[in-house]
């Protein structure tokens, strides 16, 4: 009896763990298609997750590198909600409907998700999730959305452009964000990856997501990911700044509104971008009134009225400051707003590969990267130096005698084999082999015979038979080190895109966007390299 009872917990247990794994996945899958779906889900995962751990006598919860600032986020924000000047429910049931949602994510996910094997299956719902949205955007551009209708553009400004897709993200600006995440996923691995079909895959998605991300028309969230590929450029491998360089020429020779709405983010010709300037000074007044607490979390619709310097129109309803540090700093104060982008950037920093005890030594070192010698910003002056040197030889022959000079391009390597010349009177020759030269040499007082075998590399490059250029089966038989190598990498570089998109938007204030921050936050902090199970 008891050893049928023993039997029994431990299947109960295995289902319930079960049960969490897949509660994620349908967060994972559901974020950016129905939010709603992706709560319930969360809520199930939580109380799965909970019933585990009350069966499981071996099971120990663990502690995670930012649990700290997490926990003084939470209770900031809430103590925020009942010292606000804004007497409403509202308040209290967004902090608790939004920010639990985060809160429990961030369990969830951290608390379950610990094996590679487990991030890949989190990988692929998100990747599923992301080509529905990409369909559905792709979709959208071709039947149409009028931007002008939704007041999504300046009529003056842009008249000609008539289109912004925002798939299923309710905004183009959100949508964007979102993008530029997966964007940096997708660069993250392919950074990683050393099998030709996965990177012919990854460099497909890459254009097909940069490609969605121009029909949004988002000038922030492009000048995101412009940056973000430089910095990764010049610190990793510029060859991607090539890659980048050549699909924004592409997309721009396609659509001439594109290159403009871009071009628009250095002229302030757009009313937009005055609008955000006077919400800014408002969102800095507020932070200077309530430097501590706040105005309250989600109270900036209620209280920007009280700052309204620049938007004087009442029918407009401002929901947040769009730009994440003033929005913060304003609705849950100073304190809350830091305990914050400590956990943010902290974790952005050890997936872009910092330590927890060494991040000014990781700064330094990645600064110093930049400007030594053999860094892949100075490979890169070499290569642009060499085809300069290349155009200016092949100019100045237009209108000169001067002769081009000789490169060797094809050098053919020669193998030298020396043995005792008593061993080449039986020695066999190979087949292969040609002999270009035998010549005894006297060493030490021995005669050593040389046989200089020519082989021809050049003409015969060295090849694998087995390996075709493009296999289906090995897309996604990615080894497990190789992958969340990637992943983390590629979630380092998401965070920096949210970090940089949050100086001109509020991405997190979009429920989609935060419940995916947070998610990929806790799969960061939760199989870092210390906790990867091989």
């Amino acid at each position: 009896m008891d050893r049928i009872s023993v039997f029994a917990r431990r299947r109960r247990i295995k289902n319930l763990e079960t049960w969490t794994i897949y509660a994620i996945l349908t967060e994972s899958f559901f974020i950016a298609l129905f939010p709603s779906i992706a709560a319930v889900a969360v809520v199930f995962g939580v109380m799965t997750w909970f019933l585990r751990s009350r069966i499981d006598k071996r099971y120990k919860m663990r502690s995670l590198p930012f649990d700290v600032p997490v926990a003084i986020f939470l209770l900031i924000g809430a103590v925020s909600v009942f010292l606000s000047s804004v007497r409403s429910f509202e308040l209290i049931y967004n902090y608790c409907s939004l920010v639990g949602i985060y809160a429990l994510t961030y369990l969830i996910v951290g608390q379950t998700i610990r094996t590679p094997a487990q991030v890949k299956q989190v990988a692929k719902a998100l990747g599923a999730s992301a080509v529905m949205v990409v369909l559905w955007g792709f979709f959208q551009f071709v039947f149409g959305v009028d931007a002008a209708d939704m007041k999504w553009t300046d009529p003056d400004a842009f008249p000609e452009l008539r289109k912004r897709i925002f798939s299923t993200l309710e905004n183009p600006n959100v949508l964007a964000g979102y993008l530029d995440v997966f964007i940096c996923l997708a660069l993250g691995l392919l950074a990683k990856v050393e099998r030709r079909s996965q990177k012919i895959i990854l460099i497909g998605a890459i254009i097909l997501l940069a490609s969605c991300l121009a029909m949004t028309y988002s000038r922030g969230a492009f000048i995101t990911i412009a940056i973000v590929f430089a910095v990764y450029g010049v610190l990793k491998d510029w060859r991607v700044i090539i890659l980048f360089v050549a699909v924004t020429a592409f997309i721009s020779f396609n659509d001439a509104n594109f290159i403009n709405r871009i071009l628009s983010a250095f002229t302030m010709s757009d009313s937009s971008e005055g609008v955000r300037v006077g919400i800014w000074v408002s969102t800095i007044a507020m932070i200077s009134d309530h430097p501590f607490a706040g105005i309250g979390w989600g109270a900036y619709q209620f209280v920007y009225p009280q700052y309204n310097y620049y938007v004087a129109d009442p029918n407009i309803v401002i929901y947040h400051a769009h730009n994440i540090y003033l929005n913060y700093a304003a609705e849950i104060g100073i304190v809350g707003a830091l305990a914050f982008f400590w956990y943010f950037f902290g974790t952005m920093f050890l997936a872009l590969g910092a330590s927890e005890t060494g991040l000014h030594k990781w700064f330094i070192e990645r600064f110093e990267k930049i400007f030594s010698a053999d860094s892949y910003l100075a490979e890169l002056v070499g290569v642009i130096d060499e085809k300069l040197d290349d155009f200016s030889d092949k100019v100045l022959n237009l209108f000169g005698n001067k002769k081009p000079r000789l490169k060797i391009k094809n050098l053919r390597r020669s193998k030298i084999e020396v043995v005792h010349h008593e061993e080449m009177k039986w020695r066999n020759r190979k087949k292969d082999e040609q002999v270009a030269a035998v010549e005894s040499i006297p060493i030490a007082g021995e005669n050593i015979s040389t046989k200089i075998i020519r082989i021809d590399t050049a003409d015969k490059p060295e090849t694998d038979d087995k390996e075709s250029f493009f296999s289906w089966d090995d897309v996604t038989n990615i080894d497990d080190k190789i992958f969340i190598n990637g992943f983390r990498l590629g979630i380092g570089l998401a965070f920096l895109s949210m970090a940089l998109n949050g100086f001109t938007d509020d991405l997190l204030f979009n429920i989609p966007s935060s419940m995916l921050m947070w998610q990929l936050g806790a799969i960061q902090l939760g199989v870092s390299e210390s906790r990867i199970t091989h």
